[in-house]
């Protein structure tokens, strides 16, 4: 029996446990809310000006009087909202429905019939109300119906008909929130561009934004809240990418429930290093009490490890000693100087980030003079300090610098900016430096300030240039001795010269060819000679030939110049005289008598001026005899060689040289030319007697 009435007690206190269970959910799920609706009713009921019979009809047909007028419901006719009904301890969401319609110019007017539609349960509403016969009421209409339960989170449809039927219809939709909905949404990462592209489904507008989750989601700063619907997409962007960067969505109604995601939040280790270049913010300094600081604002729940370190080397050597403060979110050390090798070290799962002064923050500065007996420290200082210098040795083992003489020490109390405070200290010797540091704080910047040295690594450099100096050096002297070797090799001048001469022999043919040779190899002048260039008077004749180059010379403001001899005086009469068809103007291989014939007219025009200054004729000593120049050409330049080459040079350069410059340059060429082209005139010279004997034999 008692284990009976011990299972009975058992059974009913679990029944009592549930009926509990279920009261509390259902008041946690009915509980009336005035919010979400704003006003509360007890019951359904309808209000209206007139007197009326209300139904129910599922379908609406009526008989269809058409409007005498242009008359229409204007959209105020029919207003909706929402309210909250009461039935018992919970409420219901209800739509309310006003109708006010002025009625004036509608014939037999006797009512309305109203249409609900629930788009998202498909669930159709609808009630008549119609005034009682014989009831008077004037031109304007008024209900208001209380209420039709309806689900939240979707659109009602609501139609507004007349009664009769006149055809006009007036049509609202209205969207009944749920306050335990979310917003869905679908978010695209552009982490090039530091943003995030924001899409949302079709329903009502959503409000989206960016936030920082700690104990609530703050704002981004600067970041607004942006409005947005299913027909465009949002974009938010952000400075910095840490673990807590989230999404969230929420309705655009009060106190609607907000749907968060953390893209970022699973692989937290990936983003600390943007999390502590985003929190660490600039270093200040206190001057009064040589205190420095820096404020960490992280946007995130998040403590690093924070400590003091000095730059050395390319590292940061974290000084133990150093003991670190935080309040407020600031942390910061006491009885220190401001200086860039010292520096905030912060730590969190195996990354660092590092927060220095600025180089230019430094309130003062130092420089070193080595002088013959001593060393000469200059310091310069905003602020009242303390400074300290030694003579050291720097030890590679251990890294310090032993101390080689006494502290010496001294004071800026007054410290002023036009003035320096200069400090003379014993002369390091060779490998010894002088560390200087303040000496007021407890934790200051060492500086090595160290005379400079050669080592020889230094003097291998050292050699190494100078060697390339000294390879440079050479090279450049050989150019500009190349350079003045040509200058003074080079012509004086450029003068193109047409050699004529008549076909005497073999022996004289090679005496002109080496003639040629000496006027472009010894004066430098362009020659054209027939004999070098045997192709193209074959391919186009003399007379083209001859014409062309004729022309050339005259461009290039140059001489026909005439070799002359005994044999040219008889060609030149046999010529005049026309004799010998074969040496006349009509044998088109023979130069002489094609120049004689092409020149005849040249020589009428400018023999009437008294000189002829295109032309030259050059003659030979015992190859020619005055007699044998006949007179119609004696007014040519005529030049014996060799003994008015001088003269024969000068006209060909035909220029004035005067200025220094100009003189060392002919007096450096004759000298160079006088050992070149001797060994030439001897060679023009030999060919000169082999013409000499051939004529002899000829007049034998």
């Amino acid at each position: 029996m008692g284990s009976l009435g011990s299972t009975n007690c058992l059974l009913l206190l679990f029944l009592i446990c549930q009926i509990l269970l279920v009261n509390i959910s259902q008041g946690e799920e009915d509980t009336c809310s005035v919010e979400e609706s704003g006003v509360e009713i007890l019951k359904k009921d309808v209000y209206a000006n007139f007197r009326y019979n209300l139904k129910d009809p599922l379908l609406f047909s009526s008989t269809w009087i058409p409007s005498t007028t242009q008359w229409t419901l204007p959209p105020e006719s029919l207003s909706i909202s929402t309210v909250s009904l009461r039935i018992g301890p919970t409420c219901k969401l209800c739509l309310r429905i006003n109708i006010s319609v002025n009625a004036t110019e509608l014939p037999k007017f006797r009512g309305f019939v109203v249409w609900g539609l629930e788009l998202s349960e498909n669930r159709f509403h609808s009630f008549q109300i119609l005034k009682k016969k014989h009831v008077t009421i004037k031109d304007l209409w008024e209900v208001t119906y209380d209420c039709w339960v309806v689900t939240p989170g979707q659109y009602i449809s609501v139609t507004l008909l007349t009664v009769p039927n006149h055809s006009f219809t007036l049509n609202k939709s209205i969207f009944i929130p749920n306050r335990d909905a979310k917003p869905d949404f679908q978010y695209n990462h552009i982490a090039d561009e530091k943003r995030f592209e924001i899409s949302v489904p079709k329903g009502p507008d959503v409000y989206v934004r960016l936030c920082h989750e700690a104990i609530v989601c703050e704002d981004l700063e600067g970041r607004n809240t942006t409005r947005m619907n299913s027909s465009q997409n949002a974009s938010l962007s952000y400075e910095h990418l840490v673990p807590c960067l989230c999404i969230e969505a929420y309705y655009t109604d009060p106190d609607s429930r907000r749907n968060k995601e953390c893209p970022f939040k699973e692989h937290p280790e990936r983003y600390i290093k943007q999390l502590l270049e985003a929190s660490v913010k600039n270093v200040s300094y206190h001057h009064p009490s040589r205190m420095m600081s820096v404020e960490f604002d992280s946007p995130c729940l998040f403590v690093p490890t924070v400590r003091i370190c000095r730059k050395q080397n390319g590292r940061c050597i974290t000084d133990e000693k150093a003991k670190v403060t935080e309040y407020d979110k600031v942390y910061y050390l006491k009885s220190v100087d401001l200086d860039h090798h010292l520096c905030f070290e912060f730590t969190s799962q195996n990354h660092t980030h590092i927060k220095c002064p600025q180089k230019e923050d430094r309130a003062w500065g130092v420089d070193m003079e080595i002088r013959l007996y001593d060393a000469q420290l200059t310091i310069s200082s905003n602020v009242s300090a303390s400074f300290a210098a030694v003579v050291c040795r720097p030890n590679q083992k251990t890294g310090d610098c032993d101390h080689q003489s006494v502290i010496n020490e001294v004071s800026t109390k007054h410290p002023s900016g036009s003035k320096d405070l200069r400090v003379l200290i014993p002369r390091p010797r060779t490998g010894e430096c002088i560390k200087f540091w303040r000496s007021d704080v407890s934790f200051s910047h060492e500086y090595l300030l160290c005379p400079p040295k050669y080592s020889h690594k230094h003097l291998g450099l050292l050699s190494l240039v100078t060697s390339l100096g000294i390879i440079a050096l050479i090279l450049t002297t050989y150019a500009i001795y190349r350079r003045i070797w040509k200058i003074f090799t080079a012509p004086l001048w450029r003068r193109t010269i047409l050699l004529v001469y008549s076909p005497d022999s073999a022996e004289h043919k090679t005496l002109i060819c080496a003639f040629a040779d000496f006027l472009h190899n010894i004066l430098g002048c362009e020659v054209i000679l027939d004999l070098w260039d045997m192709n193209t008077v074959s391919q186009i004749g003399t007379l083209p030939w001859f014409y062309q180059k004729r022309e050339l010379v005259s461009q290039q403001k140059g001489k026909v110049m005439i070799v002359w001899t005994r044999r040219s005086k008889k060609m030149y009469d046999q010529w005049r005289n026309r004799e010998n068809n074969n040496i006349g103007c009509k044998d088109s291989t023979n130069l002489f008598g094609a120049a004689m014939s092409c020149l005849e007219k040249d020589f009428e025009v400018q023999q009437r001026h008294g000189i002829v200054e295109d032309y030259t004729m050059v003659c030979f000593e015992g190859l020619c005899r005055k007699k044998d120049i006949p007179k119609h050409l004696r007014k040519i330049s005529r030049y014996r060689l060799f003994k008015d080459l001088y003269r024969l040079v000068s006209h060909l350069q035909d220029t004035t040289c005067l200025s220094p410059p100009c003189l060392f340059k002919a007096v450096a060429k004759y000298l160079m030319k006088k050992l070149t082209y001797s060994e030439k005139k001897k060679s023009l010279q030999h060919h000169i007697e082999l013409c000499k004997q051939k004529l002899v034999e000829d007049v034998r």
